[in-house]
């Protein structure tokens, strides 16, 4: 071989490793990017799971009995489980304040927080309101429960800081004699 040749196959050698590099990075970045779209696709769901369950609950605690018309007045101003539930939750509000761990189908544990407040409706956006309404707003926030490196992040620079996924859903209550 002459030394023409010789450097010719080291070069190519050279941007072979290089290509082999670039792509071992690449692959391992879209593996990392579909773990967390994994994740978070399965916290939507635990999400989207609660959100029917607490649909599908009284709007407040007076709602149970039907026979009755119904005035916000008579509706519940704490807004938390009631000591005649027994530990079942029977209407949407039951929710307040409510955290559990919750595990996936993948096996990921996830800390699931509840927030139930009175809103009232002043046209296309919602005020937050200390009286008693005909409208609540639950928010059901997720995040992952590992004390270590977070399974749910956004990177800022070189960190990773832990994410949480929220969700906020309108529950109104109407009634028809």
């Amino acid at each position: 071989m002459h030394t023409g040749q010789i450097l010719f196959t080291l070069g190519a050698l050279s941007l072979l490793s290089l290509a082999i590099l670039n792509l071992n990075k690449s692959i391992s970045e879209n593996d990392i990017g579909l773990a967390q779209n994994r994740y978070r696709l399965e916290a939507l769901s635990l999400i989207t799971s609660y959100i029917e369950q607490a649909n599908s609950l009284y709007f407040d605690e007076v709602t149970t009995d039907t026979s009755k018309a119904k005035d916000k007045s008579t509706f519940s101003m704490v807004l938390k489980a009631e000591a005649n539930d027994s530990g079942r939750f029977d209407d949407f509000d039951d929710f307040n304040n409510y955290t559990k761990i919750d595990t996936g189908l993948s096996g990921v544990e996830y800390k699931v927080m509840f927030k139930v407040e009175y809103v009232q409706l002043h046209g296309d956006s919602l005020k937050f309101s200390a009286n008693r309404e005909w409208h609540k707003l639950m928010t059901i926030s997720v995040t992952d429960n590992y004390p270590g490196e977070p399974l749910l992040y956004r990177n800022f620079g070189s960190e990773k800081v832990r994410d949480t996924l929220s969700v906020k859903f309108l529950n109104s209550y109407w009634f028809y004699n």
